[in-house]
């Protein structure tokens, strides 16, 4: 009996009805604050349609193709800063982003050195459309993709 009465006193006590209602709402309003620095669905389709359009400008002739180039990065860049200045934080990338993060980039990479191969020796300039098609979508369900991964944001 002794052991029994031992256990019992080392548990923490039971929180009370108003604590836990405190509790529950200062964790409402962290998900809250958390889900207002989260980007929104739009940023994932203004990313890839920019992506997308980088490798769509080398569609362009000659000297505008350079020109399409630059702007569309710039786009990209602008867009990235938008989001920064409108959060006001940084995001945290988790170790699981992370690789994503770098088989997107790898993907992308391999398609744009796939449709420059194709476009300069084999005379196929069509295949910047399908390229940017794939990448851009590419980024877009690898966006989905990690948002639902983590905490619902509402």
């Amino acid at each position: 009996m002794a052991t029994d009465a031992n256990t019992r006193s080392s548990r923490p006590p039971m929180p009370s009805r108003e604590g836990a209602a405190e509790a529950l709402a200062l964790a409402e309003q962290a998900q809250v604050a958390v889900a207002s620095l989260t980007p929104g669905p739009a940023y994932g389709v203004k990313l890839s349609l920019a992506l997308a359009g980088v490798y769509l400008s080398h569609l362009l002739p000659e000297p505008w193709d350079m020109v399409g180039f630059v702007l569309m990065y710039v786009v990209m860049v602008t867009v990235i800063a938008v989001q920064f200045r409108s959060s006001g934080v940084r995001h945290r990338v988790q170790p699981g982003m992370k690789r994503g993060m770098l088989g997107a980039a790898v993907l992308a990479f391999v398609v744009y050195l796939a449709a420059l191969y194709l476009d300069d020796h084999q005379g196929m300039p069509w295949i910047w459309a399908p390229a940017g098609l794939l990448v851009g979508g590419g980024i877009l369900v690898h966006d989905r993709k990690t948002r639902k991964k983590g905490i619902a944001a509402s």
